[in-house]
């Protein structure tokens, strides 16, 4: 394995810069199409599975009484298996701007399995980890 081109690196911080801007904005369906057909986030307490559970949880979360806004820095990339497959890493900061002065949520650990569809590159698991959770 060669590792990933710099190419491939683009395309997936790209990807995973805009899970934050589709889950935030409640875009469901921009949402769901970042993972594969039963793509799962989990390490959150009730996973969501498949991209009807993304669309469905969008829709949940824009009729909460939260805002969240996602925060996803110190990005890094590690090959996988084959070259057609990565795990990114990445810390989150999880914010609530429903209240006033914003409120920081969480801040969690994120490991994202990604693979290259030969389409796109798609997201077949996002884990969370809150090292900091009570």
């Amino acid at each position: 394995m060669a590792g990933i081109s710099l190419q491939n690196r683009l395309i997936i911080h790209e990807l995973i810069a805009e899970y934050s801007h589709h889950v935030d904005n409640y875009r469901g369906d921009d949402w769901a199409n970042l993972f594969v057909e039963e793509g799962k986030l989990t390490g959150i307490p009730n996973p969501i599975i498949g991209r009807q559970a993304f669309v469905d949880k969008a829709r949940e979360l824009q009729q909460g009484d939260k805002e969240y806004r996602h925060s996803i820095s110190n990005v890094y990339l590690e090959p996988g298996a084959t070259d057609e497959h990565a795990v990114v890493r990445a810390y989150g900061l999880v914010s609530d701007w429903a209240k006033t002065p914003p409120e920081m949520s969480m801040f969690v650990e994120y490991r994202f399995d990604v693979i290259n569809t030969n389409s796109a590159w798609k997201i077949l698991e996002m884990q969370v980890h809150n090292p900091y959770a009570k």
